[in-house]
């Protein structure tokens, strides 16, 4: 390290304080002579809202000067504000005598001063505020309060103004007058005011203060040429949490932007503040910065809908808001523009008040007489610790997936049979409700079927239990309404025509099992409508569209979209040879997308309903093992709505928006059978996939490696088993908030939910179960 002489220690000494102020910094004053460094650096770098904020916090310097201009420019609410962060009318005579002069002021330029005015009135009130006691040394504001107290009429009040002496309504040249008059007034009052003695002088320091400290105790860490400016603010900003200067924080972190606080952005977000949510996000990114930025604005955009909008009465509204608090959330994680700035490192407590301590242990025996060197002045290698918890607790992840995980028994995860199920019926579609709070299944047979957990046979439970086990109360049950009436519905005419399709909307299924479209009342099973065709072109897959269109697939490849409040077609889109076989809709971009047997994928502008893109060979979109033509059997917007993903009996593939890019393919090992479903989980992290070789592999959604593979022979095979019976599962559905939550439909009509056991995702090692982090990896503390 560099040796430092005697006479640089006494320069570096009075780089902090001054020369001859080496006591100053004491253990009951060091909290503050570090606000007063940081003060300075905020002001040296330019961070002015920080500056005046944590100024207020703090209340350990009062900055006349950037009082008086709120004055001068006649901010009267800013004057009173930053005023009231130091004192207040209840203190002393002199605090009292301030906000009065305020008020006076102000009332004097009111354009409309007569008695009952809303200026009058809210001058009255501003009085009412300042107590006044007999020995007061101001007579003004003994007789202002006399005439308050007397006074039951406001017009009184300014029959005696005289004796407050209000001045004259004046032209814009004499009021800059009246008001640096003020200023003069208030900085006299402010001298003898006991609440602001000792806060109206900043200490001289030299240039850059705190730099030079942090130079000192790490040597190496390059400071002036930012190599850990960085640095500085992260211990800057753990000192403002610890200290609860929660004003300063959260405006430091926007300044700065070094660190995006997601627990922050939640906060506000659960306030239903919404400007102050996207003034922080917007600090940081803007919705034209990239796709995920965009899409964190419109879940803003969402939630502020969410806010305005009455559910429907199945929904659950603060389950929806918990699922778009967690998508701001995951969005935040995946954005380029964030996600190097979610990790904060992990320091001992009050690290930058600590080193600035030692440092100052160590300085107080040496003074500017002793010659010898600093070469043993206390140093540290680094100024913010190791790495973060989060970092820890995602490394540690890693480490858990090197070995694939094989659940070949219900007692390696939670699994939970619903009742009253199918006998030898395929599960044809399986959803949950929008918030979780039952689950649907729709049949071969046309039937449906909807299991609620709920106390009462006529009572929806608000969601589904988040931990499956046989003794958690309430217990799944068949929801069946008293008139006993169940939701069937017409069956097609032929096989080869029986394709089965619902979708919720508010508290009505819309189904379909190749006849018309059925709309049904979910909580009588009534069905209260029918539309479309028995007969050719019928409906093979349709999809809600927001506010209230329907967009409905046709087994000749065309697509209408209805207007569910006019009854009205409005558009008829033409861009497929064969029958629809999926649709799926991202509010991000406002489009459309289409698969059809054609091997089409078709992109619609939902706008203008114009097609921007057609792929006429989905195949030629990756790289496949071998040529044969596959039929893409479903697609599906990430819960994001930026990236679509792309299923086929072969593989699956992330295709980027709305211009269908690949970005990534993943080709199932040749051992296993075709696959018969995919869904992406509620966060988007993890990639659920069926096939009919009787199990479901869990990949990660970003890399497509093989996070868990789950046996389902041992869920699904009687006991005794005297004959193999070959039970696959047909459909996987996600819960719409608890991210390693599904449904399975099988293929012999059973609905089975399963979640892993403990803590941890699927796959994870088994010490994140165990290490009582009941986060769900956004957790961000200093």
């Amino acid at each position: 390290m560099r040796i430092f002489s005697g006479a640089e220690i006494c320069k570096f000494n009075a780089c902090l304080f001054g020369m001859g102020d080496s006591t100053m910094i004491l253990d009951e004053t060091n909290r503050k002579n570090l606000i007063f460094l940081i003060l300075q650096f905020l002001h040296e770098e330019g961070y002015e809202k920080s500056l005046h904020l944590l100024e207020q916090d703090s209340g350990a310097f009062f900055d006349y000067s950037y009082f008086s201009g709120f004055i001068t420019n006649g901010k009267w609410k800013d004057a009173e504000d930053y005023l009231s962060a130091f004192t207040s009318p209840h203190t002393n005579t002199f605090s009292r005598k301030m906000f009065f002069d305020l008020y006076k002021c102000k009332f004097s330029e009111a354009p409309d001063r007569s008695g009952g005015s809303e200026s009058a009135n809210i001058f009255s009130n501003d009085l009412r505020r300042i107590p006044v006691f007999k020995d007061d040394g101001f007579e003004d504001l003994v007789e202002a309060r006399i005439i308050i107290i007397l006074s039951s009429a406001v017009t009184i009040l300014f029959l005696n103004a005289d004796l407050i002496e209000i001045p004259e309504k004046t032209g814009s040249v004499d009021k800059a007058l009246v008001r640096a008059s003020l200023c003069v007034d208030l900085r006299k009052l402010a001298e003898s005011n006991p609440s602001l003695c000792g806060k109206l002088v900043f200490p001289n320091l030299n240039k850059s203060a705190l730099l030079s400290l942090i130079s000192l105790i790490c040597p190496n860490s390059n400071v002036r040429m930012g190599g850990s400016k960085e640095d500085l603010i992260r211990l800057i900003l753990q000192f403002l949490h610890e200290a609860k200067y929660k004003n300063t924080l959260h405006r430091f972190e926007q300044e700065t932007k070094v660190f995006f606080n997601v627990n922050y952005l939640a906060e506000v977000m659960k306030l239903g503040e919404m400007g102050k949510a996207e003034e922080y996000l917007a600090a940081f990114t803007d919705k034209h910065a990239n796709i995920y930025s965009k899409a964190m604005f419109l879940e803003l955009q969402k939630l502020k809908w969410e806010a305005t909008t009455p559910s429907g009465s199945l929904d659950n509204t603060t389950s929806q808001k918990t699922k778009l608090l967690a998508s701001v959330g995951m969005l935040a994680k995946k954005n380029p523009a964030l996600r190097d700035k979610l990790s904060f490192p992990k320091m001992a407590k009050s690290r930058l008040l600590t080193l600035m301590k030692q440092t100052m242990d160590w300085w107080r025996p040496h003074s500017c007489s002793n010659s010898k060197s600093l070469e043993d002045i206390p140093v540290v290698p680094y100024l913010c610790g190791e790495p973060s918890s989060l970092e820890n607790k995602l490394n540690r992840t890693k480490v858990g997936n090197c070995k694939l995980k094989e659940i070949n028994h219900p007692s390696e995860c939670s699994s939970l049979v619903l009742p009253n199920y199918w006998s030898g019926e395929r599960i044809a579609c399986l959803t949950y409700s929008p918030c979780g709070d039952y689950i649907l299944a729709l049949a071969d047979d046309a039937t449906h079927k909807l299991w609620t957990w709920s106390t009462g046979q006529n009572e929806f439970c608000k969601h589904t239990p988040r931990v499956l086990k046989e003794d958690v109360f309430p217990k799944p049950r068949l929801h069946q309404p008293m008139s006993g009436k169940t939701m069937k519905n017409e069956i097609a005419t032929s096989v080869e025509d029986s394709t089965s399709c619902f979708a919720i909307k508010g508290s009505y299924l819309f189904s379909t099992s190749g006849g018309k479209i059925a709309v049904f009342d979910l909580k009588s099973f009534e069905r209260v409508a029918s539309f479309g065709s028995p007969i050719k072109p019928t409906a093979t897959y349709f999809i809600f569209i927001p506010v209230d269109l329907l967009a409905v697939g046709l087994d000749d490849g065309s697509i209408l979209i209805h207007c569910l409040s006019s009854r009205k077609i409005k558009e008829k889109l033409d861009g497929h040879d064969q029958r629809i076989t999926c649709l799926a809709f991202s509010r991000c971009f406002n489009v459309l997308v289409s698969s059809g047997a054609d091997g089409k994928l078709c992109v619609w502008s939902t706008k203008r309903w114009l097609k921007l893109t057609s792929i006429d060979s989905i195949q030629n979109f990756c790289t496949r093992r071998n040529n044969v033509p596959s039929l893409v059997t479903q697609i599906q917007f990430d819960p994001y709505q930026i990236e679509l993903l792309v299923v086929q009996d072969k593989w699956i593939s992330r295709h980027a928006a709305p211009t269908l890019d690949c970005l990534s393919q993943w080709v199932p090992d040749e051992s296993e059978a075709a696959i018969t479903s995919a869904t992406y989980s509620s966060d988007g992290e993890i990639i659920c996939v069926g096939f009919r070789s009787e199990s479901i592999k869990i990949l990660d959604s970003m890399t497509f490696l093989i996070k868990c593979r789950i046996n389902l022979t041992a869920f699904t095979q009687p006991i005794p088993s005297n004959i193999r019976v070959k039970v696959y599962p047909a459909v996987v559905a996600a819960h719409p908030s608890h991210p390693s939550q599904i449904s399975v439909g099988l293929s012999n009509g059973k609905v089975i939910v399963l979640q892993p056991l403990g803590r941890g995702g699927w796959g994870e090692a088994d010490a994140l179960e165990d290490d009582g982090d009941n986060s769900d990896g956004l957790e961000h503390c200093y």
